[in-house]
């Protein structure tokens, strides 16, 4: 690749690393290039979200391939999904989406950059998720005071945390809509003191309690940015144009 690289070598580029093929079995509309604007990329935006803040984003970047996390579902976009294809038409700009190829990525998914963020050392995985696995576990120094600290301050939100546990050491982490409760269990089975996910419910909460697991929230969007950061940069790296990320923070609560 190169300065004006080629959509369809980006596309293959990730496709490899990703798995895309094998999740998108699964996942149809949610893994792999999504629309194609043009033959050429000379700049790559990415966000955790086909929102409408992020396709606009990438054109004022002037990017002319946008790669997300969260794809623009028929059921959860309802309306608004034929408005944002209708957006990237406008815009000049291709979309790629990454879910549980994402999710699940060795080495390179959302877990994995959200322990490399939080000083987590992997040495596991957990949480069965079409066909792969979205969480990480491992060791973690210090106290679970100092992880809390760490988490606001590198996610750049106030985490949500519950201390349950009487001791500190070992974290579990499913990014996003991490919160059920069989894989809080599983984390559990692997000897974890601390579950980290984005967002949860009342069970959630309630399971982390009751099993005297520590429990940290640190919201959807904050805790699937890095790895689609990571995701950007090493896709720069290859394709060897730049990349920005869009920010989106503003617009999700």
């Amino acid at each position: 690749m190169h300065a004006n690289a080629s959509l369809d070598d980006i596309t293959a580029f990730l496709d490899d690393l990703l798995e895309a093929p094998r999740y998108a079995a699964s996942e149809p509309d949610a893994n792999g290039l999504l629309y194609r604007a043009g033959p050429g990329v000379t700049k790559i935006a990415v966000a955790v979200n086909t929102s409408i803040t992020a396709i606009v984003g990438a054109a004022k970047a002037g990017a002319q391939l946008l790669v997300v996390h969260h794809p623009p579902w028929a059921e959860v976009d309802r309306s608004l999904r034929n408005e944002k294809l209708r957006a990237l038409e406008g815009a000049g700009v291709s979309l790629y989406a990454a879910h549980a190829s994402l999710d699940c990525a060795p080495k390179v998914g959302n877990g994995w950059a959200l322990a490399a963020l939080l000083g987590v050392r992997i040495d596991a995985t957990f949480g069965e998720f079409h066909g792969g696995q979205a969480g990480v576990a491992g060791s973690c120094d210090g106290t679970y005071a100092e992880l809390i600290a760490r988490a606001s301050k590198e996610l750049r939100v106030q985490v949500e945390a519950y201390q349950h546990a009487a001791a500190f050491g070992r974290v579990a982490i499913v990014t996003g809509a991490g919160g059920n409760t069989g894989d809080v269990e599983e984390a559990h089975a692997l000897g974890c003191d601390t579950y980290i996910t984005g967002e949860g419910s009342i069970f959630t909460r309630l399971f982390a309690k009751e099993t005297a697991m520590n429990l940290v929230f640190g919201t959807h969007q904050a805790t699937e940015a890095p790895g689609i950061k990571a995701l950007g940069q090493r896709l720069s790296d290859e394709a060897q144009i730049p990349w920005e990320f869009i920010d989106e923070s503003s617009d999700v609560f």
